[in-house]
């Protein structure tokens, strides 16, 4: 069988070896994206062209390559994930409640019964937490530094979360720094750094306020009420809710909160100066969408601001969370974002994901052009764990041996396949040799041993040399009916991922 005709399914299921895996330890449930997305209206507009700006101030996206996300809030005080632990009931989502059964879970708020292994905390017992985060060792120079140092091109960090917690003193609401921290402003040190080092700068913002809603929202998980309806709606004690507002309250309410999504939007995109990308995570629940800003109010305030469609439906990029795109996704902006450890916020107890992993997953989504954005969370002190500049160094040195391989490339040439992940850049082109994990393993302990692997190349072009990029060792190869092959052989491979060079 000639190798240019499994190509593609090759690279497919490659892909999805390297870059599927659990969030949450070791659960597999491949919905749970949906469903959070689900709960928050992150729906994008299945009709959407994703037709990006033409802004030339925006044309840095597609070749950025590498990304860094910050997840930080009130989930650092206790190290756990952000926001989505106040919302119990997961796991009813496929298992059905009898009346007596839902009666003794609520008068013994017996919510293990419902919640399984996870972390069980009141929403008002979460957002107490604010007062523990100090950011007293608040220092986001030190963290672009070392990013800059790896190759990332930009950063964004959660200015707020679904939580409701705002990082800057926010005139509006009453949930912000101003509040807890005496008016200081986290964002300003993230926006000065990222401008110092040269990484663009993004800000991740959540229209869903679970804070701001505490009296409408119900803590109990929407996708579970279809196989348990008669579930009472739960508080912010995650108590039965006894009153219901009238339609008069919901509707002044609604009004205000569309208010305070505008009014924080606009003083994060007039207050800072140039904001490159915006990272919307869900929609406002409002009457009158147009109430919050539109994408061309955005335009206005930012020329040439990048965002995703995950607040209006339509926007310059889709994203792809925690599983990466099975195929190609074709002629559009993307990006894939993942977390670095089991979680989004979490970088301090947790282990790291191997960063042959790490590394494997970001140039698997090079060769198909969409951006990498893994995620790591500072401490309640605003400091980085040493573990995050430790692997940042690893991604350092590698991308110093082989970096020309990810930066300013482009997909292969479309009349040219490679039996694995391929990028090119003009008469050169490199192939990546993955490590290979057992059982969709991602962390280090997973990783199983080097083994000889044969690369090939379909093109119509003879190549001229063929070396092993990261040592400039040379490297034996056959070039016979159009299809050039390269023995990597296991004694010479390293612990992370190689790249053959060739040179057409």
């Amino acid at each position: 069988m000639k190798k240019e005709f499994i190509t593609a399914k090759l690279i497919a299921c490659l892909l999805l070896s390297i870059a599927s895996s659990p969030i949450f330890g070791q659960e597999k449930d491949k919905d749970r994206v949906k469903l959070e997305h689900g709960q928050i209206g992150n729906v994008a507009d299945k009709n959407a062209t994703y037709t990006h700006t033409s802004s030339p101030d925006a044309q840095w996206y597609p070749d950025a390559g590498l990304g860094l996300f910050v997840h930080w809030g009130l989930s650092s005080v206790k190290n756990m994930d952000a926001s989505w632990p106040m919302v119990i009931g997961w796991e009813l989502r496929s298992k059905k409640m009898d009346t007596l059964e839902i009666k003794r879970v609520i008068k013994e708020r017996d919510y293990k019964a419902i919640n399984g292994k996870r972390t069980i905390i009141t929403p008002n017992e979460y957002w107490a937490m604010a007062k523990d985060l100090d950011a007293k060792n608040y220092d986001p120079d030190k963290w672009i530094k070392a990013a800059k140092e790896a190759g990332f091109t930009y950063a964004v960090i959660t200015t707020k979360h679904h939580e409701g917690f705002a990082l800057w003193p926010s005139a509006y609401g009453d949930f912000s720094t101003k509040n807890f921290m005496g008016g200081k402003d986290l964002v300003r040190p993230f926006v000065n750094a990222c401008r110092k080092y040269g990484l663009k700068v993004g800000l991740y913002f959540s229209p869903p306020d679970w804070y701001f809603n505490k009296d409408y929202e119900n803590f109990f998980f929407q996708e579970s009420r279809v196989l348990n309806p008669t579930f009472p709606e739960l508080d912010a004690n995650l108590n039965p809710r006894t009153s219901k507002p009238t339609a008069e309250e919901t509707a002044k309410h609604r009004a205000a909160y569309a208010a305070m999504v505008r009014g924080q939007l606009t003083e994060l995109l007039t207050n800072y100066g140039k904001i490159d990308l915006l990272w919307f995570d869900g929609r406002a629940a409002v009457d009158n969408p147009t109430k919050v800003l539109t994408q061309e109010e955005i335009r206005r305030l930012q020329p040439g601001i990048v965002m995703n469609p995950r607040m209006h439906g339509t926007g310059d990029f889709i994203t792809f969370e925690r599983t990466p795109p099975s195929k190609d996704p074709g002629d559009i902006w993307a990006e894939f974002c993942n977390t670095w450890t089991d979680s989004w916020s979490n970088s301090n107890t947790l282990p790291f994901r191997s960063n042959a992993f790490i590394l494997g997953q970001y140039v698997a989504m090079r060769a198909w052009g969409v951006n990498y954005l893994p995620s790591i969370g500072p401490k309640a002190d605003g400091s980085m764990s040493e573990a995050v500049y430790q692997n940042m160094e690893v991604i350092a040195k590698w991308m110093k041996a082989n970096g020309k391989a990810v930066k300013n490339t482009k997909q292969l040439p479309t009349d040219e396949t490679a039996s694995v992940p391929a990028t090119s850049n003009n008469n050169f082109r490199y192939l990546f040799a993955i490590p290979e994990f057992k059982d969709n393993g991602v962390f280090e302990k997973d990783r199983l041993p080097a083994k000889d692997i044969l690369l090939t190349l379909k093109t119509a072009n003879k190549p001229k040399k063929v070396k092993l990029l990261g040592s400039g060792k040379s490297l034996d190869f056959s070039y016979v009916d159009q299809q050039v092959q390269v023995k990597l052989q296991a004694s010479i491979r390293t612990n992370l991922v190689d790249v053959v060079q060739i040179e057409l």
